[in-house]
């Protein structure tokens, strides 16, 4: 039984996770000719609009699924199915009118905020992004009271629809622009705004999709919905109260993360400017290296780990309501060792492989900072996977606090060593990617100290950290000689780098089954499990 609820929650986060993985794969394709057309110049100012945008849906809605998935879960959990319904109706209520102020606050002193970062030219990006806040907020709820239910499915899917819509608005818009203003110095900042109309297309249609499961889940189970246990009925107050303190520490922890992003734009654009001379054109070129290159790259592998984070919440909310902490314990480290399994494998791969799988992407020959960030930084992927999956595992056991903690410690910790750094030394975009690496090791260490004293709880270290860190190290340094020598006869990025990726896998996959980092049970309790293993033996990498 252990064995079927252990594989069902981590079937969940893996098609979450493929999800996150599809959306991610969607968001490099379409950013080449995002790039291409509105110039790095543009992508600038899309990147420090998104970082204005990102702080103002943290503050408004972005907590909301997993509060709601959280709420309906425990609520579910006790069998108080009317009062499930109930905080369901409050959230939307809740995060709509939320939503709609803070989109009208964004979009009203869009200037004032953008001349605030010394990038005025991102106000019109700002602006188009700024309704977007108001959508998202009907979809959080959305997503939520699915997640709350365990099933990632909806929200798997309304996410890859919202970036397939996001991906064709965003270049067709952006090209029309830039077109449009081809003969003005304004051409970048209109292009910026194309590009961010796309996301504003894909939450609407994103939307669409959930409001139309919503309506066939709730005719499909009207009749077969479980009489309610208890009988109890939260007032109002009570039902506000309850979301307000769930989503709170969620707000508060995500926010101080973002603000960490808006706090390094700041210091970034003043230092430089103040201190180093530098004009908005080039700071916008740096930007874009460090956040559209560095910081989106990095975050591909880091989405399976904000799934994982995403199911683990309401499945540790039910199981901590029933004291199973022996249930707890085993969810934590499946997950734990799964996230390490691909995070380890794919930070090398980022770090060995930077120079083609960015020149791949983006072209820029002549660009040497983009692959110098990524290889500089690679090792963020552990850090920030790590941190968002203990972050989910403290609100999954009631610990809500401890992240806001730990996040606002490490911030400011990172705030020094970004001022010190930026003053310091001369190159300081390298500056921003070393104490962004330090911000997820410190928040993670932290988490992770929490876990252990509150559970009594203790990872194994050898096949979770140790042995995928060593199988990952080979398998970067064996896909790099092979990049090397295939594009030594090619002399094309391309025909190098997919064998060098396919080959890197393969290694991998069999050094970790040699060294029995991972075994046939917790194979069989991974996504697909039966069929992997069915697969290993045939290859006689299983006996």
């Amino acid at each position: 039984m252990e064995n079927r609820k252990k594989s069902s929650f981590l079937m969940q986060g893996g098609i979450l996770a493929a999800a996150g993985l599809v959306t991610r794969f969607i968001g490099m394709l379409y950013r080449i000719p995002l790039e291409r057309t509105v110039g790095r110049e543009g992508m600038g100012y899309y990147s420090n609009a998104y970082e204005i945008y990102n702080i103002a849906l943290l503050v408004s809605c972005y907590s909301v699924p997993v509060a709601v998935s959280k709420l309906v879960a425990d609520k579910e959990g006790k069998g108080e199915y009317v009062n499930s319904s109930r905080y369901f109706r409050y959230s939307m209520i809740f995060s709509s009118s939320i939503g709609l102020v803070v989109s009208l606050i964004v979009f009203i002193f869009a200037p004032q905020i953008a001349n605030a970062f010394e990038y005025p030219s991102s106000v019109v990006p700002l602006r188009v992004l700024a309704p977007t806040i108001f959508v998202f907020s009907f979809m959080g709820v959305l997503r939520g009271f699915f997640q709350g239910k365990r099933t990632m499915v909806p929200t798997a899917i309304s996410q890859i629809i919202e970036q397939i819509f996001n991906a064709i608005v965003s270049v067709v818009a952006a090209t029309y622009l830039v077109n449009a203003f081809k003969d003005t110095n304004e051409a970048a900042k209109y292009g910026a705004a194309g590009g961010t109309a796309g996301t504003l297309a894909g939450a609407f249609f994103g939307l669409v999709f959930l409001v139309i499961i919503f309506f066939v889940y709730r005719k499909q189970t009207a009749k077969s919905q479980p009489a309610d246990l208890t009988g109890c009925k939260d007032d109002s107050k009570t039902i506000l109260k309850a979301i307000i303190l769930t989503m709170l520490p969620i707000i508060l922890s995500q926010t101080i993360y973002q603000i960490s992003g808006i706090i390094d734009t700041y210091m970034f654009s003043n230092i430089m400017v103040k201190q180093k001379g530098y004009d908005e054109s080039t700071r916008a070129i740096f930007w874009d290296a460090y956040s559209n290159r560095y910081k989106w790259m990095y975050n591909v592998p880091v989405a399976i780990a904000s799934a994982f984070g995403v199911t683990i919440v309401p499945t540790l909310s039910a199981g901590y309501s029933r004291r199973d902490f022996d249930g707890i314990k085993t969810k934590i480290a499946s997950a734990v060792k799964l996230n390490m399994l691909i995070a380890f494998p794919a930070a090398m791969g980022l770090g060995f492989l930077s120079q083609p799988i960015l020149m791949l992407m983006f072209g820029h020959a002549e660009d040497e900072l983009g692959p110098q960030l990524l290889s500089l930084g690679c090792m963020a992927v552990i850090f920030f996977a790590l941190s968002t999956l203990t972050n989910g595992v403290l609100q999954g056991i009631n610990m809500m606090r401890k992240p806001v903690t730990h996040s606002f410690i490490a911030l400011i910790i990172h705030i020094v060593a970004v001022y010190v750094g930026l003053n310091v030394f001369e190159h300081g975009i390298q500056v921003m990617v070393i104490c962004n690496m330090l911000y997820g090791f410190l928040v993670c260490a932290m988490n992770w100290i929490t876990i252990r004293k509150r559970l009594n709880y203790k990872q194994e270290i050898k096949r979770t950290f140790i042995l995928p860190a060593i199988c990952s190290l080979l398998m970067g340094i064996l896909s790099e000689y092979e990049f090397e020598i295939l594009y030594s006869y090619t002399a094309s990025y391309a025909v190098a780098l997919l064998p060098a990726v396919v080959t890197a896998v393969i290694i991998y996959i069999v050094l970790i089954i040699m060294t029995k980092t991972v075994t046939e049970e917790e194979l069989l309790a991974m996504p697909k499990g039966r069929s992997i293993v069915k697969l290993l033996k045939k290859l006689r990498l299983l006996r």
